[in-house]
Order: structure tokens, then C-alpha cells, then sequence
């Protein structure tokens, strides 16, 4: 990992959370024989003759070595209810409360309108997330059955049991619904960071983008205020009407170039535009406004640009994006052509897809790291790069548009990057 990004990684953990979430031990017991429901709570939460909770055994494996093998705070947190009307309102009012159920017990003939898998049925629509175990001493209903009911989505989240039932049933049921449910919930908390961490990652390496960009802005703007003040000095200087008029058209015309620079390296900057809804766009503008972008930094560093596109090829996604995907493969192509050379960028269309080739005339990239240039912080520049321009422009490519992103070397010499992206019916 290269020093750059190892210090920005530092810096933008703070901003990420530090607590995995909180185990859910809630459960919620449905049987319209209430001495089977409380005995279900029972075994779930055992207590005392003096009616306080006691605390609950556990398996010789999953125990501290304490004594009596016994932990210190009861195991779960029980409601218990007798028909689906208070089964379904203990529910939403869970979710209301931010304090949902891991699991549930159902009994299957609760002597109401609906049996206990239809109940269950309707639970799910309340809160996808809870996990169902259905109690029953009739084999009235296969496994087939209900899982034709509650939906193949949700074949992972319902358990069954028959009755008579033991402790140790009841509380392995619970305990694995449960655990479940964390699983869950911890995989979502850590897909969440991943994802926050890889759009830090990202804002960091448009940052990097927008200062390559920002010294041709820079100078592009330096040229310009020039030309404007030549303008205005000379009409000054010869103080005739005609001259004054003609300067100040110039100078108008020249104010607008500065404008429309200005709009497309913020676009460029601007976060909220980079993470915009999709929109249709010809991707041979993108590459003009790139260009326009990257044409100091060519200039200076000796660097021709050659644009071959075919049709107008209109494609569906994030335009900001794709001016960054330019944008990045040029600065690599520059790096890799120091003393001067050209980039080629051919565009093809057909009704099913757009290919773009970007080829430089450097020396190429050694077969061995052609698969790992674009893994995430591998970089062949040293303290100059990130490594993640090209695992970023994969990225934008492969998943924000559905296409495909290569690299090899050109039969002529060179590197050569290969864009594929399903296209729309090229206009003529």
C-alpha cells in the first residue's frame, strides 16, 4: 500500500463506526394454550419461585468455567401472546420502537382466523428480518407446504419443531434463530463500512483527479486573463469608441470561455454531481469535455491526442463518472510517456455495445502485472501514486455501467486499455 494511501486510510477511519452491533436476544412466543407459551418462556427465561429471573445454564462447550457453569444475566427477553391479533401488534410495535424481534415461536393451529404459517407470512412483510420457528404436534403441514407459503426469499429464516418439546430443543431453537439474525446484521453493519470506506477511498482519488486537472485550469485561466487584459489595456491606450467596442466583445467572449472551464472542473470537484441520478449522454462529448480538461498538461508534456469515433454513441449512466474514467487513463498514459508521445482513443458503436480503446505509445506494461495494476492500492509509481485510478475506473466501468474494463499491450508497442459498455441504438 503506498504511503499516500496508508495516511488518508488513517485519517478517514475516525469518520467510520467502531461498534459491531448489539446482539438481539428478543423473542416473541405465540400459542393459544397459554400454559405452552409460558413454558416455552420459561426455558427461555427461568424464573425463581420468588418470581425473580434466574440465570440460565449453558452447554459445558459454550461456557465460561465459572462456577455451576452458569452466566450471570438471563438469556432472552421474552413476550409471550395467544392469537395473531397480538402476535402482529407486538411486532409493529417493535419496529416502531427500533427494538425488533430476532425470532419467534409459532404454534401452527392457533384456533383463530389464520394458522400460524400465515401469520408468520404476514410477520415477514412487517419485518423481513425475523426468524420464525414453528411448533406443532400435528404432521398436518409438510416442510414443502410451508415453504410454498412463506417463499423460497425466505426458506433460510423459518425452523420446525414438534411437540412434546425439552429445554434443550427450545433453547437450541433459540439460540441458532438468534444467532442467525446477528449473523445477519453484522454482515449488513460490515458491508456498510466497506462501502463507506470505498467511497472515502473514491472522494480521495477524485481529489488526486481534480489537482492534476486544476493546474491546467490554472493555466488555461492564466491565459486567459491575459488575453483579457491586452484587450483592455490597448482600448484604454487608444481610446477610440470602435476599439472599445470590439475589446469588450472579446473580452465577453473570453469571460464565457473562463465560465464554461470553471463549470467543468467543478463538476468535476463536486461530490454531490460525481454521485448524481443516471442520464443519457454521448459518450464522444465526455470525451471532448476530458480532453478539453487533460489539453494543458498534454501541451506541456509533449503529449498529441488523437480522437477516432464512429456514429454518436449514446449511453445511459453517470457522464461525471466517465469524464473521471478519461480523465484517469490519460494521467497514466502521460506517466508512462516522460519524454512525450501519443494517445489514441478510438470509439466504436453498434447497437449492442460501445468499444473504447485508449493506447499510449509508452514502453507497455510487463505481462506479469498486467492483472495487478487494477488491484486497490497497487501502484508502480511509487510516493506519485495511490494505486486506485485504475481499480476506480474498473469499478465505474464494471458495476456503474455494466460493462467490461481491460488492459494488455498493443501489437505496435504501447498499453492499451479496452472499454466495453452495453450501448443504445447508434444514432445517425
Amino acid at each position: 500500500m503506498s504511503s499516500t494511501a496508508v495516511k488518508m486510510l488513517k485519517e478517514k477511519q475516525a469518520l467510520l463506526p467502531k461498534n459491531s452491533p448489539v446482539p438481539n436476544r428478543r423473542i416473541l412466543v405465540v400459542d393459544d394454550e397459554p400454559d405452552i407459551g409460558q413454558a416455552i418462556a420459561q426455558f427461555l427465561r427461568p424464573t425463581s419461585k420468588d418470581g425473580n429471573v434466574t440465570p440460565v445454564r449453558r452447554s459445558s462447550r459454550s461456557a465460561k468455567p465459572t462456577e455451576g457453569n452458569v452466566s450471570n444475566l438471563p438469556e432472552f427477553d421474552v413476550t409471550v401472546v395467544t392469537n395473531p391479533t397480538e402476535a402482529l401488534a407486538a411486532v409493529q410495535a417493535a419496529q416502531k420502537e427500533a427494538r425488533p424481534y430476532a425470532m419467534g415461536f409459532f404454534d401452527v393451529m392457533l384456533g383463530a382466523d389464520i394458522d400460524g404459517i400465515e401469520l408468520v407470512r404476514q410477520i415477514f412483510t412487517i419485518d423481513p428480518k425475523m426468524c420464525a420457528v414453528f411448533v406443532t404436534a400435528y404432521q398436518d403441514r409438510s416442510v414443502d407446504t410451508i415453504a410454498s407459503v412463506l417463499g423460497e426469499e425466505n426458506r433460510e429464516k423459518w425452523d420446525y419443531m414438534n411437540k412434546p418439546f425439552n429445554e434443550g430443543e427450545i433453547l437450541q431453537k433459540a439460540r441458532n434463530s438468534t444467532a442467525l439474525w446477528d449473523l445477519h446484521r453484522l454482515k449488513e453493519w460490515q458491508e456498510e463500512r466497506l462501502s463507506e470506506a470505498n467511497r472515502l477511498l473514491m472522494f480521495n482519488e477524485r481529489q488526486n483527479t481534480v489537482a492534476a486537472v486544476g493546474r491546467s485550469v490554472a493555466h488555461e485561466f492564466g491565459n486567459l486573463l491575459t488575453h483579457i487584459v491586452g484587450n483592455a489595456e490597448l482600448a484604454l491606450e487608444q481610446g477610440k469608441l470602435e476599439r472599445m467596442k470590439n475589446a469588450l466583445e472579446l473580452i465577453l467572449k473570453t469571460s464565457d470561455t473562463a465560465t464554461n472551464i470553471l463549470k467543468r472542473f467543478r463538476r468535476l470537484h463536486d461530490e454531490d454531481e460525481a454521485l448524481s441520478k443516471p442520464e443519457t449522454f454521448d459518450i464522444s462529448l465526455v470525451l471532448e469535455e476530458a480532453a478539453e480538461l487533460m489539453e494543458f498538461q498534454f501541451r506541456k508534456n509533449s503529449v498529441d491526442l488523437t480522437k477516432n469515433v464512429s456514429g454518436h454513441p449514446i449511453l445511459r449512466g453517470n457522464r461525471h463518472s466517465f469524464v473521471q474514467v478519461f480523465v484517469n487513463l490519460f494521467i497514466n498514459a502521460m506517466h508512462a510517456m516522460p519524454n512525450g508521445g501519443q494517445v489514441e482513443v478510438t470509439i466504436k458503436t453498434d447497437a449492442k455495445e460501445y468499444e473504447i480503446r485508449i493506447r499510449d505509445t509508452g514502453t507497455g506494461i510487463p505481462e506479469h502485472l498486467l492483472e495487478k495494476i487494477f488491484e486497490p492500492m497497487f501502484t508502480t509509481k511509487g510516493k506519485n501514486g495511490t494505486g486506485l485510478g485504475l481499480s476506480i475506473c474498473k469499478e465505474i466501468i464494471e458495476i456503474d455501467h455494466g460493462g467490461r474494463l481491460v488492459a494488455q499491450n498493443h501489437p505496435q508497442g504501447g498499453a492499451e486499455i479496452v472499454i466495453t459498455v452495453p450501448g443504445e441504438e447508434a444514432k445517425s
